[in-house]
């Protein structure tokens, strides 16, 4: 069981961070092996809309004209059983460094081959061989937990990322609000770790539906 960290903090000790170190140890625990990618310290670039990947509808990666990082980060994406998604809450969306890893997904992750109505060119995921799953993580200075309706545009960005690209099921989600007056609530740590306790038993659940159905195709 293979699960991928997409944090999209600049700050090593911050408190998205925190829950990140959280929520990896109990995916750990509980049996899947974790890779985080601190987007921050990668090299990816940002999109120049030059449509080769839009273009390239048909493979199972999108060709891109930029050579930087995403090239290994899109193939580690392709073979992740899960992600976990995390980012900060800048002015109610997900911040820019999640923002850039976002749009470099949605043609290359995604493909130009989805419709709505008379509408093509709509992405939808290229990785059609499993479904896989997601959780969420985001932070907020100011907005307390309980206003978060009205600023947490950032969530469904991840879950749009997560669904659209990554053909991820999201199956829970955090957001930790007043982090810059009230700092890390410990419950905000507990609630991590029990998302990283239910991530893992979604993969395992379909895990077992998908070796059942290759038992039942045998017999």
């Amino acid at each position: 069981m293979n699960i991928v960290v997409i944090n999209a903090s600049s700050r090593k000790e911050g408190s998205l961070s925190t829950l990140v170190k959280e929520i990896s140890k109990n995916v750990a625990e509980n049996g899947a092996t974790v890779e985080e990618l601190t987007l921050a310290e990668l090299n990816i670039g940002y999109c120049k809309f030059c449509m080769v990947c839009y273009r390239d509808a048909e493979a199972p990666i999108g060709r891109c004209s930029i050579h930087d990082d995403m090239k290994w980060i899109l193939s580690k994406l392709a073979a992740a059983d899960g992600f976990i998604m995390a980012t900060q809450v800048s002015s109610g969306h997900a911040n820019a460094i999640f923002k850039t890893f976002s749009e470099r997904c949605t043609y290359t992750a995604g493909s130009s081959k989805g419709k709505i109505l008379w509408m093509k060119g709509i992405p939808i995921t290229r990785f059609t061989d499993r479904r896989r799953f997601a959780v969420t993580l985001a932070t907020a200075g100011t907005i307390p937990t309980w206003l978060r309706i009205l600023c947490d545009t950032a969530t469904s960005e991840m879950k749009e990322t997560a669904k659209l690209a990554l053909n991820a099921q999201v199956v829970g989600t955090l957001y930790a609000g007043e982090i810059t007056f009230k700092g890390l609530k410990e419950s905000d740590k507990i609630k991590a770790r029990k998302l990283g306790e239910k991530l893992v038993a979604e993969i395992r659940k379909e895990k077992g539906k998908l070796d059942s159905s290759i038992r039942a195709a045998h017999s």
